[in-house]
């Protein structure tokens, strides 16, 4: 038995569906399930061999926060001069011209993806992610790499959820990254065989993702469809309506992206989109009524220049909705907290009416409970008996926290940076006093600068 103890946390928030939050609490995991929470918790509790037990005075604590969107291998490709000031199709031809690059000179196999993919990892558990979906959709034409593979062993060796999701690029001008939809569903079923664990607290599991309806065969959709049908645990993901594929699936198929879902079996509980940002107000509630979730990007969608997603739209109309960074290249980081923030106060400027801009608390319930159902893991993303001890602390005492009275609005709208002091994963303590327990970032990242040096 592992049991890890917290004692008198100055204030953990567990986002439990019923807004409790505690003062003075403590937590207790036996075996990375949670056991008890709150004031005296811990009291009486017999020393046992092997215990953690964390001092959390200080620390404001919730679940660990959730990445609903990632793409790791872009950490590789981060402010790339002629790529800062463009708009989205030059923007994917410029950064796949390089990623073909790169690969076509050898330096950009599945071991330089592991590499980036530990370093951008270790970037989002210092900043108290603990769970990360990652759309890998580089797949040059040919015999599948094991690049989503790569991946994986990326995020079991620093202890870190994944869900791995299978992207695809099926449909376009650009020959040498398409591939065939036969691959695809052969490859999507061998990594489901080999690495999805449906099971509640498991590390891995897999999703099925092609990049978009402007990008793949609907054929393709089609088949995911059923795959994922037949295998429990195993999601949908796509991006929707991030503003290229609005006008191609009108000129290709006569409807909007989400009627193309609809005809192709995926409007259902097990999907969940990304981006979201030109969508038709009107069709939310049928997406919510569908069981639909949606990612919420806000720093990429204003990087790319496509404004602000009816985020309290979406909330009005039932949608569960996450968060989530997308990939380093058109995020520039993977700094989850600090997106809440922009968020915060970006969509201040899209409702005269202030009881309507979203508040700290829902935009962490997003970044935690909500992302966390996006992915189809309930026992994720809330701090209460029962749920799997994923957590992240930060500290409130630091001096560029002064004068805070509520800190959980404080955790959004306060802070020099976004570093965790605290963060556990299945009751594991993986940072603490805001360093890493059991891997060294200066190695992560001069392992993953090697491996793409030219």
């Amino acid at each position: 038995m592992s049991r890890l103890v917290l004692r008198h946390v100055d204030h953990l928030a567990t986002f439990d569906g019923e807004g409790t939050e505690h003062a003075d609490s403590d937590l207790v995991a036996v075996d990375g399930v949670i056991t008890a929470v709150g004031p005296g918790a811990a009291e009486g509790l017999e020393p046992q061999p092997g215990d953690r037990v964390v001092d959390g005075r200080g620390l404001v604590v919730l679940p660990g926060l959730v990445n609903a969107h990632q793409h790791l291998y872009q950490g590789a490709f981060r402010a790339v001069p002629e790529l800062e000031r463009i708009e989205i199709l030059p923007w994917l031809a410029g950064l796949g011209s390089r990623v073909r690059a790169q690969h076509a000179a050898g330096r950009f196999g599945p071991d330089a993806v592991e590499a980036v993919a530990a370093a951008v990892l270790t970037e989002s558990l210092l900043g108290g992610q603990t769970t990360v979906a990652d759309q890998h959709y580089f797949h040059p034409a040919g015999p599948t790499q094991p690049y989503v593979e790569a991946t994986i062993a990326a995020a079991a060796a620093l202890g870190v959820r994944l869900t791995a999701a299978r992207g695809t690029l099926t449909l376009g001008p650009e020959p040498s990254v398409l591939q065939d939809v036969d691959e695809v569903v052969r490859h999507c079923a061998e990594l489901i065989a080999a690495h999805h664990d449906p099971s509640p607290g498991s590390m891995v599991r897999v999703a099925l993702a092609p990049c978009g309806v402007h990008a793949d065969r609907p054929e393709l959709f089609d088949e995911l469809a059923s795959l994922a049908a037949d295998h429990p645990g195993v999601r949908l993901h796509t991006h929707l309506y991030e503003v290229v594929d609005t006008d191609a699936c009108r000129e290709l198929y006569g409807t909007s992206p989400w009627e193309f879902l609809v005809e192709h079996g995926w409007a259902g509980p097990q999907t969940w989109l990304a981006h979201v940002c030109d969508v038709p107000v009107a069709e939310l509630p049928e997406m919510a009524a569908a069981g639909v979730s949606v990612a919420h990007l806000v720093a990429p969608d204003l990087r790319m220049g496509w404004g602000l997603a009816p985020l309290r739209a979406m909330f009005d109309a039932g949608l569960t909705v996450g968060f989530g960074t997308t990939g380093s290249s058109s995020n520039d980081g993977a700094n989850l907290l600090g997106d809440l923030r922009l968020a915060a106060l970006a969509h201040r400027s899209t409702d005269a009416d202030p009881t309507r801009w979203p508040s700290a608390r829902e935009l962490l319930g997003a970044a935690t409970r909500g992302s966390a159902l996006c992915l189809g893991r309930p026992e994720l993303g809330r701090l209460e008996i029962g749920a799997r001890c994923d957590l992240a602390g930060w500290d409130m005492n630091a001096v560029d926290r002064v004068g805070v009275h509520d800190p959980v609005a404080g955790l959004v709208l306060t802070g020099l940076g976004s570093r965790a002091d605290l963060v556990a994963v299945e009751g594991r303590v993986l940072v603490e006093d805001g360093e890493p327990v059991a891997f060294d970032p200066d190695e992560i990242a001069a392992h993953a600068r090697e491996a793409l040096a030219p």
